[in-house]
């Protein structure tokens, strides 16, 4: 297993999702967000949902 870290905001964690997953790469996102707003945290919450279970 190799890790990568993307840092940005939820929209940037989901369009390095799509590519993955556009170029068959497994992965899955992680709880290791730090210090977001409830806002945030709660989108990275959403993909984790939806992108987490596709791989």
């Amino acid at each position: 297993m190799a890790k990568i870290e993307i840092k940005g905001t939820p929209e940037k964690l989901e369009r390095v999702s799509i590519f993955l997953k556009t170029n068959n790469i497994e992965h899955s996102i992680i709880d290791d967000f730090g210090n977001h707003s409830v806002e945030d945290t709660e989108k990275y919450k959403a993909l984790m949902r939806k992108y987490n279970q596709l791989t």
